[in-house]
């Protein structure tokens, strides 16, 4: 798996170099810097951090050299092949659709970028946006780390005999799927949400039979128990590739420290990393909308070390990473944290 996803990565760098050289945004041989490039591909503004953090990981790969803040090819990948797609997302263990899916994301970068149309749009076009979002979550990196969430929550203490469970951002309900699993014979009150009505009306469709389910929107970004959750109630909360999507995070982890109970958990995985397939493909759903405030910050995702930081300046016990980096499994920038309120 580590070696497909090395060549996903290699393949997606290739990517990135093609847009720039075929539209002229970086032309071989010309020193340009990261607003120069996104200017002369025409980038609409609110997708200018992707180009730039193209930039940053041409750099990194040792394609690009630097002086000051310009950049220019030291020397740029061959043509990214196309066809081997199918089998790289295959080896990885996503369904077939997501290659084609990538495959048309890539043809489509260069408008994408400029907001000629969306992502969104692009999605919507390939059936049920809640099973394309799913079928990009089924791979065996998300599935192994879904799995050791479950684990842990398993091993939570109710306060009162009935375990009372928030997940936040639920989606296409890979997390839930995995946690509902480990605490089938668990006495439990089980509130799935997210900020979508798509998701929590196709989470309640699917698990609406599970005992103890309550299905609801909740915003990261605002007030907990003005959404409902009141101080002190949770046992544990749940966030699957969620907590990213905070506008705040300070906020919002303080918002989820208040939800819990004194020594609840908060289980949550996230991408420690940008990943290069990714920064060509559903990163651009990252993006702020077209009329609202512009991403204060290019990167979407924090190191392990900073989500160390940030929990405990809002109350919490960092407890475990996993996995190592030293583990296999790490290379693919996963990782799942378990913090106590403290």
């Amino acid at each position: 798996m580590n070696t497909a996803l090395n060549e996903l990565e290699q393949l997606s760098l290739g990517v990135m170099a093609q847009v720039l050289l075929h539209t002229q945004a970086l032309p071989l041989q010309v020193w340009r810097n990261a607003e120069q490039v996104n200017q002369a591909l025409g980038t609409a503004a609110r997708h200018a951090w992707v180009v730039r953090r193209w930039l940053v990981a041409l750099g990194g790969a040792g394609l690009l050299r630097e002086a000051g803040e310009r950049v220019a090819w030291r020397t740029p990948p061959p043509d990214p092949q196309l066809g081997e797609l199918p089998r790289l997302y295959g080896a990885l263990g996503f369904p077939a659709s997501m290659a084609r899916l990538h495959t048309q994301v890539i043809e489509c970068l260069p408008d994408l970028l400029r907001d000629q149309f969306t992502l969104t749009h692009l999605l919507m076009l390939g059936g049920d946006p809640v099973k394309v979002l799913s079928a990009y979550q089924h791979n065996h990196f998300t599935a192994t780390i879904n799995q050791a969430l479950a684990d842990r929550a398993r091993q939570i203490s109710a306060a009162d005999g009935q375990l009372r469970v928030l997940e936040l951002g639920g989606g296409a309900g890979g997390t839930t799927d995995a946690v509902l699993a480990a605490l089938q014979a668990c006495e439990k009150d089980y509130r799935f949400t997210d900020i979508s009505s798509l998701f929590t009306g196709a989470a309640h469709r699917q698990f609406r039979l599970e005992t103890g389910m309550q299905f609801g929107l909740l915003d990261l970004n605002r007030s907990f128990s003005g959404q409902g959750i009141l101080p002190g109630t949770q046992d544990l909360v749940i966030a699957g590739n969620a907590l990213h999507n905070a506008r705040d995070l300070p906020y919002s982890l303080g918002q989820i420290r208040s939800s819990l109970r004194d020594g609840g958990a908060l289980l949550f995985s996230e991408s420690i990393a940008d990943n290069p397939a990714m920064l060509t493909f559903m990163h651009l759903l990252l993006s702020p909308a077209a009329d609202a405030p512009l991403r204060p910050h290019d990167e979407a995702f924090m190191a392990a070390d900073a989500w160390d930081l940030a929990l405990q300046a809002t109350g919490f016990e960092l407890l475990e990473v996993w996995p190592r980096a030293c583990e296999p499994l790490a290379a693919a920038g996963q990782r799942l944290f378990h913090a106590i309120g403290v």
